[in-house]
C-alpha cells in the first residue's frame, strides 16, 4: 500500500501520564542532525567566523556581508538533509531565499551563547526605531530557546521546508512558484512529526508538550512577521543590495531576468 503524504499518528492517543520515549530511528535521525550541524555551521564558526557581526557596522551591506561565510555553512547544513537535497535546484534556491532572515535569526541563536553588543549596536544603527525595536525583541525571543539547541536545529529544517511562505506579495519573481510543492510539504512533514515526538519526550506530559508547542508557534509567527518587515525594508534599499556579496545579494528579488539566470548559475549553483 502506498504511503500517504501525511502519515496517521497515534501520538495523541497517549495517556497524559504516559511518558513518551523516542524510537531508535528517531534518536538516530536526531544524532545525524546534530552531526550535520557540527560539521557545517559549528565547524565554520570555530575555523572562520567566531562571531557575527565581528564588529559594529554602520552600513547594511557590510553587516550582511559579514554573514556570508555563515550563510554558506547553513546552506551546506540544509544540503545534508536528504529530503532537502533531493529537491530541484530551483526549489532549493527559492526556499533558501524565502527564509533568509528567519533562518539567520534561528541560526545565530543556535551558534551564540548570548546577544553580542556588536549585534545590538549594529541593529540600532541600521534600522529605524520601529524595526530596530521589533528586531531586537525578535532576537531576544529566539535566544530564549537556547537552553535546547537541538530544538533550534530542528526548527531550522522545519522552517527551511516551508513552501507556503513568500516574502514579496507585490513582486513577480522566481520565488513565487515552486516546481514541486508536494515534495516540499512531504519533506517538511517528516521533521514536523519528529519535532512533535521530540517535544513529547522532553515534556513531563502530553498537556505540557501541547502548551509548549502552542507557545513555540506563536513566537515563530511573531518572528516571521518581524522578518518580513525587515526584509521589505532591506528590499527598498537598492543601493545597499548592489554592494552586497554575490551570495547575500542573491537573497533579494532582481528585476533583470538575464542577471537572475547568471546569478543562479554562478552564485547559487555551488550551494544548491
Amino acid at each position: 500500500m502506498k504511503n500517504s503524504v501525511i502519515r496517521p499518528s497515534t501520538l495523541l492517543l497517549l495517556s497524559q501520564s504516559q511518558p513518551y520515549s523516542l524510537a531508535s530511528s528517531d534518536q538516530t535521525l536526531l544524532t545525524n542532525i546534530c552531526s550535520a550541524y557540527e560539521r557545517t555551521c559549528i565547524a565554520t564558526k570555530a575555523e572562520q567566523c567566531p562571531s557575527f557581526p565581528r564588529s559594529k557596522h554602520s552600513s547594511l551591506h557590510t553587516f550582511l556581508n559579514d554573514y556570508t561565510v555563515r550563510q554558506k555553512a547553513l546552506v551546506k547544513y540544509f544540503k545534508l538533509v536528504p529530503e532537502f537535497d533531493h529537491l530541484s535546484m530551483s526549489d532549493k534556491i527559492r526556499l533558501i531565499r524565502n527564509h533568509f532572515c528567519l533562518t539567520l535569526t534561528i541560526n545565530e541563536a543556535t551558534l551564540s551563547s548570548d546577544i553580542s553588543s556588536n549585534l545590538t549596536e549594529s541593529v540600532t544603527i541600521l534600522f529605524n526605531g520601529s524595526i530596530s525595536s521589533n528586531l531586537m525583541e525578535c532576537i531576544k525571543l529566539v535566544h530564549s530557546y537556547t537552553n535546547d539547541r537541538m530544538l533550534l536545529k530542528l526548527l531550522l529544517i522545519v522552517k527551511s521546508l516551508s513552501s507556503g511562505i513568500n516574502r514579496y506579495t507585490n513582486e513577480t519573481d522566481m520565488d513565487r512558484i515552486y516546481d514541486d510543492t508536494l515534495a516540499i510539504f512531504s519533506a517538511q512533514n517528516i521533521y514536523v512529526e519528529l519535532l512533535w515526538k521530540y517535544l513529547l519526550s522532553r515534556c513531563p506530559s502530553e498537556l505540557q508538550a501541547v502548551k509548549f508547542y502552542n507557545k513555540l508557534i506563536r513566537d515563530l509567527l511573531f518572528v516571521q512577521r518581524v522578518c518580513f518587515m525587515t526584509e521589505s525594508y532591506i528590499n527598498s534599499l537598492t543601493h545597499e543590495i548592489q554592494k552586497m556579496e554575490p551570495l547575500i545579494q542573491s537573497m533579494w528579488p532582481i528585476s533583470n531576468t538575464e542577471y537572475i539566470a547568471n546569478m543562479d548559475t554562478n552564485d547559487m549553483k555551488q550551494l544548491a
